[in-house]
Protein backbone atom coordinates (compact mmCIF):
# COMPACT_ATOMS: atom_id res chain seq x y z
CA UNK A 1 0.00 0.00 0.00
CA UNK A 2 1.66 3.16 -0.71
CA UNK A 3 1.17 6.04 1.77
CA UNK A 4 0.15 9.51 1.55
CA UNK A 5 2.94 11.88 1.05
CA UNK A 6 2.35 15.69 2.08
CA UNK A 7 4.04 18.65 -0.05
CA UNK A 8 4.68 22.09 0.98
CA UNK A 9 1.91 24.69 0.43
CA UNK A 10 1.82 27.46 -1.57
CA UNK A 11 1.67 29.87 1.97
CA UNK A 12 4.58 27.40 3.48
CA UNK A 13 6.43 28.33 0.42
CA UNK A 14 5.84 32.28 0.29
CA UNK A 15 6.78 31.92 3.81
CA UNK A 16 10.62 30.47 3.32
CA UNK A 17 10.84 33.00 0.74
CA UNK A 18 10.12 35.52 2.80
CA UNK A 19 12.21 34.71 5.96
CA UNK A 20 14.99 34.14 3.02
CA UNK A 21 14.47 37.73 1.53
CA UNK A 22 14.95 38.89 5.12
CA UNK A 23 18.18 36.97 5.50
CA UNK A 24 19.44 37.92 2.39
CA UNK A 25 18.38 41.41 2.52
CA UNK A 26 20.33 41.57 6.15
CA UNK A 27 23.55 40.27 5.02
CA UNK A 28 24.35 42.02 2.18
CA UNK A 29 24.52 45.52 3.80
CA UNK A 30 26.91 43.37 6.72
CA UNK A 31 29.10 41.60 4.03
CA UNK A 32 29.75 44.58 2.30
CA UNK A 33 30.68 46.76 5.78
CA UNK A 34 32.72 44.03 6.40
CA UNK A 35 34.47 44.13 3.19
CA UNK A 36 35.17 47.76 3.39
CA UNK A 37 36.59 47.61 7.00
CA UNK A 38 38.86 44.73 6.24
CA UNK A 39 39.83 47.12 3.27
CA UNK A 40 40.29 49.69 5.56
CA UNK A 41 42.58 47.41 7.78
CA UNK A 42 44.65 46.73 4.81
CA UNK A 43 44.92 50.53 4.01
CA UNK A 44 46.26 51.07 7.45
CA UNK A 45 49.26 48.49 7.40
CA UNK A 46 50.28 49.77 4.24
CA UNK A 47 50.33 53.74 5.85
CA UNK A 48 52.28 51.86 8.52
CA UNK A 49 54.47 50.15 6.07
CA UNK A 50 55.21 53.44 4.76
CA UNK A 51 55.71 55.39 7.56
CA UNK A 52 58.51 52.68 8.74
CA UNK A 53 60.16 52.84 5.05
CA UNK A 54 60.53 56.66 5.49
CA UNK A 55 61.88 56.75 8.72
CA UNK A 56 64.07 53.70 8.14
CA UNK A 57 65.64 55.86 4.40
CA UNK A 58 66.16 58.65 6.88
CA UNK A 59 68.28 56.52 9.11
CA UNK A 60 70.41 55.61 6.18
CA UNK A 61 70.78 58.57 3.70
CA UNK A 62 70.38 61.38 7.20
CA UNK A 63 67.69 63.07 4.91
CA UNK A 64 63.89 62.10 4.13
CA UNK A 65 62.85 61.39 0.29
CA UNK A 66 61.36 64.15 -1.35
CA UNK A 67 57.68 63.75 -3.09
CA UNK A 68 57.12 62.21 -6.25
CA UNK A 69 55.04 64.55 -9.04
CA UNK A 70 54.09 62.78 -11.93
CA UNK A 71 52.69 59.30 -10.26
CA UNK A 72 56.18 57.47 -11.57
CA UNK A 73 56.71 56.75 -7.87
CA UNK A 74 60.05 58.00 -8.16
CA UNK A 75 61.16 61.06 -5.75
CA UNK A 76 61.75 64.24 -7.59
CA UNK A 77 64.58 66.37 -6.36
CA UNK A 78 62.94 69.52 -4.93
CA UNK A 79 59.59 68.44 -4.53
CA UNK A 80 57.79 68.59 -0.97
CA UNK A 81 54.09 68.12 -2.10
CA UNK A 82 52.50 65.85 -4.42
CA UNK A 83 52.69 61.68 -4.18
CA UNK A 84 54.33 58.86 -1.99
CA UNK A 85 57.22 57.66 -3.42
CA UNK A 86 57.10 54.11 -3.26
CA UNK A 87 59.77 53.24 -6.07
CA UNK A 88 62.31 55.40 -4.23
CA UNK A 89 61.46 53.40 -1.05
CA UNK A 90 60.86 49.93 -2.18
CA UNK A 91 57.22 49.43 -1.52
CA UNK A 92 53.98 49.07 -2.86
CA UNK A 93 52.39 51.17 -5.17
CA UNK A 94 48.55 51.72 -4.31
CA UNK A 95 46.78 50.95 -1.22
CA UNK A 96 43.77 48.69 -0.85
CA UNK A 97 41.37 51.16 -2.45
CA UNK A 98 43.86 51.25 -5.92
CA UNK A 99 45.16 54.63 -5.28
CA UNK A 100 48.59 56.33 -4.80
CA UNK A 101 49.17 57.85 -1.49
CA UNK A 102 49.69 61.65 -0.22
CA UNK A 103 52.85 62.52 0.93
CA UNK A 104 54.22 66.11 1.76
CA UNK A 105 57.82 66.46 3.73
CA UNK A 106 59.18 69.53 5.19
CA UNK A 107 61.83 70.77 2.92
CA UNK A 108 64.87 71.58 5.43
CA UNK A 109 64.86 67.59 6.00
CA UNK A 110 65.52 66.85 2.63
CA UNK A 111 69.44 68.01 2.64
CA UNK A 112 71.36 66.13 4.75
CA UNK A 113 71.95 64.33 8.28
CA UNK A 114 73.46 67.71 9.91
CA UNK A 115 70.52 69.65 8.48
CA UNK A 116 67.96 67.46 9.78
CA UNK A 117 69.06 66.86 12.83
CA UNK A 118 69.33 70.67 13.40
CA UNK A 119 66.37 71.73 12.15
CA UNK A 120 64.37 69.24 14.31
CA UNK A 121 66.63 69.91 17.56
CA UNK A 122 66.51 73.80 17.28
CA UNK A 123 62.25 72.64 16.46
CA UNK A 124 60.25 71.75 13.52
CA UNK A 125 58.20 74.59 11.88
CA UNK A 126 56.60 75.27 8.64
CA UNK A 127 54.48 72.63 6.49
CA UNK A 128 53.76 70.23 6.54
CA UNK A 129 51.32 70.97 9.47
CA UNK A 130 48.54 68.66 10.73
CA UNK A 131 45.89 68.78 13.03
CA UNK A 132 45.00 65.97 14.93
CA UNK A 133 41.65 65.24 17.03
CA UNK A 134 42.79 62.66 19.21
CA UNK A 135 44.97 66.43 21.06
CA UNK A 136 44.91 69.74 20.27
CA UNK A 137 43.03 72.00 17.76
CA UNK A 138 46.09 74.20 17.23
CA UNK A 139 48.16 72.87 13.86
CA UNK A 140 51.68 71.39 14.81
CA UNK A 141 54.80 71.04 12.50
CA UNK A 142 55.67 67.64 11.31
CA UNK A 143 58.52 65.87 9.60
CA UNK A 144 56.15 64.17 7.20
CA UNK A 145 52.39 63.55 6.51
CA UNK A 146 51.41 60.34 4.47
CA UNK A 147 47.40 60.38 3.29
CA UNK A 148 45.18 57.85 1.78
CA UNK A 149 42.19 59.41 0.61
CA UNK A 150 39.72 56.08 2.09
CA UNK A 151 37.12 54.71 -0.57
CA UNK A 152 35.60 57.24 -1.73
CA UNK A 153 35.23 61.50 -2.29
CA UNK A 154 33.28 61.28 1.38
CA UNK A 155 32.47 65.34 1.10
CA UNK A 156 31.47 65.00 -2.49
CA UNK A 157 33.90 68.23 -3.72
CA UNK A 158 35.15 66.19 -6.96
CA UNK A 159 38.64 65.26 -5.01
CA UNK A 160 38.80 61.91 -3.13
CA UNK A 161 40.91 63.39 -0.49
CA UNK A 162 38.52 64.48 1.94
CA UNK A 163 38.41 68.14 4.10
CA UNK A 164 36.80 69.28 7.41
CA UNK A 165 35.59 73.44 7.64
CA UNK A 166 33.55 73.43 10.54
CA UNK A 167 33.87 72.21 14.23
CA UNK A 168 36.70 71.54 16.83
CA UNK A 169 39.11 70.43 14.76
CA UNK A 170 39.77 71.87 10.43
CA UNK A 171 41.97 70.80 7.49
CA UNK A 172 42.28 70.27 4.23
CA UNK A 173 43.95 67.04 2.98
CA UNK A 174 44.03 68.24 -0.60
CA UNK A 175 46.64 69.78 -0.36
CA UNK A 176 47.09 70.36 3.73
CA UNK A 177 46.72 74.44 3.69
CA UNK A 178 46.70 75.59 5.93
CA UNK A 179 46.57 72.30 7.55
CA UNK A 180 45.91 68.07 7.30
CA UNK A 181 43.15 66.88 9.75
CA UNK A 182 43.34 63.27 10.97
CA UNK A 183 39.93 62.58 12.17
CA UNK A 184 38.12 59.32 12.84
CA UNK A 185 35.78 58.35 9.68
CA UNK A 186 32.48 60.00 9.56
CA UNK A 187 29.83 60.68 6.79
CA UNK A 188 31.58 63.51 5.04
CA UNK A 189 35.20 62.30 5.96
CA UNK A 190 37.10 59.00 5.13
CA UNK A 191 40.76 59.69 5.00
CA UNK A 192 43.20 57.81 6.63
CA UNK A 193 46.10 60.30 7.72
CA UNK A 194 49.51 59.00 9.82
CA UNK A 195 52.51 61.68 10.05
CA UNK A 196 56.46 60.88 11.30
CA UNK A 197 57.08 63.75 14.15
CA UNK A 198 60.45 65.09 14.23
CA UNK A 199 61.52 62.88 17.44
CA UNK A 200 60.74 59.68 15.25
CA UNK A 201 63.42 60.75 12.53
CA UNK A 202 65.54 62.26 15.60
CA UNK A 203 65.92 59.27 17.69
CA UNK A 204 67.19 56.72 15.28
CA UNK A 205 69.50 59.59 13.38
CA UNK A 206 70.88 61.75 15.32
CA UNK A 207 73.37 61.65 18.18
CA UNK A 208 75.36 64.95 19.25
CA UNK A 209 78.53 65.16 21.25
CA UNK A 210 80.94 66.87 23.19
CA UNK A 211 83.76 68.19 21.60
CA UNK A 212 85.86 70.68 24.31
CA UNK A 213 88.55 72.44 22.40
CA UNK A 214 91.90 73.91 24.39
CA UNK A 215 93.87 76.86 22.42
CA UNK A 216 97.19 77.09 24.98
CA UNK A 217 98.73 78.29 21.25
CA UNK A 218 99.65 82.46 20.51
CA UNK A 219 97.20 82.76 17.47
CA UNK A 220 93.95 82.24 16.96
CA UNK A 221 92.37 79.09 15.46
CA UNK A 222 89.64 78.41 13.35
CA UNK A 223 86.80 75.01 14.15
CA UNK A 224 86.22 73.73 10.92
CA UNK A 225 83.57 71.01 10.35
CA UNK A 226 84.30 69.45 6.84
CA UNK A 227 80.96 67.75 7.03
CA UNK A 228 79.00 70.26 6.75
CA UNK A 229 81.52 72.96 5.27
CA UNK A 230 81.59 75.58 7.51
CA UNK A 231 83.34 76.79 10.30
CA UNK A 232 81.52 76.12 14.32
CA UNK A 233 83.50 78.57 15.92
CA UNK A 234 86.94 80.42 16.67
CA UNK A 235 89.19 80.48 19.75
CA UNK A 236 91.80 83.23 20.83
CA UNK A 237 94.90 82.98 22.84
CA UNK A 238 94.08 81.17 26.06
CA UNK A 239 90.63 80.80 25.17
CA UNK A 240 88.37 77.15 25.49
CA UNK A 241 84.68 76.52 23.87
CA UNK A 242 82.71 73.56 24.23
CA UNK A 243 80.58 72.97 21.10
CA UNK A 244 78.01 70.34 20.47
CA UNK A 245 78.73 68.54 17.13
CA UNK A 246 76.94 65.85 15.02
CA UNK A 247 78.28 62.30 15.72
CA UNK A 248 80.48 61.32 12.90
CA UNK A 249 81.13 65.04 12.22
CA UNK A 250 84.74 65.44 10.56
CA UNK A 251 86.52 68.28 12.23
CA UNK A 252 89.62 70.04 11.41
CA UNK A 253 91.91 72.45 13.51
CA UNK A 254 93.05 75.16 11.19
CA UNK A 255 94.42 78.82 11.16
CA UNK A 256 92.61 80.49 8.41
CA UNK A 257 88.69 80.64 8.61
CA UNK A 258 86.50 78.50 6.51
CA UNK A 259 88.26 75.68 5.97
CA UNK A 260 91.91 77.84 4.65
CA UNK A 261 95.01 77.92 5.68
CA UNK A 262 96.55 74.97 7.04
CA UNK A 263 95.63 72.36 9.65
CA UNK A 264 96.99 73.56 13.39
CA UNK A 265 99.03 70.69 15.53
CA UNK A 266 97.25 69.41 18.23
CA UNK A 267 96.73 66.42 20.37
CA UNK A 268 95.18 64.63 19.54
CA UNK A 269 95.64 65.77 15.68
CA UNK A 270 93.10 66.67 13.41
CA UNK A 271 91.24 65.86 11.33
CA UNK A 272 89.42 63.77 13.71
CA UNK A 273 85.78 61.95 13.25
CA UNK A 274 84.27 62.26 16.79
CA UNK A 275 82.35 59.31 17.76
CA UNK A 276 81.75 58.21 21.23
CA UNK A 277 81.53 59.95 24.25
CA UNK A 278 83.12 63.26 22.29
CA UNK A 279 86.72 64.05 22.14
CA UNK A 280 88.85 66.93 23.86
CA UNK A 281 91.27 69.00 21.62
CA UNK A 282 94.62 70.37 22.81
CA UNK A 283 96.42 73.31 20.83
CA UNK A 284 99.53 74.02 22.35
CA UNK A 285 101.55 76.12 19.70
Amino acid sequence: MIGNKKGFTLIEIAIVMVILGILLGGGIPLLRSLMEQKKRNETISYIKEAKEVVINYARIYGRLPFADTNGDGVEDSGSYHGFFPYVTLSISPVDSYSRHLGYEVNRNLTIDKDTTCRTIRSGLTGNPKVVDADGSTKPFSVAAVIVSAGSRDADNDGNVFDKISSGSFTGDNTDGRPNYIRYPPVNNFDDIVRYISGYEIYSGLCEFLDLAVNNKGSKTIYLYNATQGTDIGSLKPGKSGLYHILSGSKIEIRDKSGGGGNIVDSDPPTPIILSGSGATINVNH
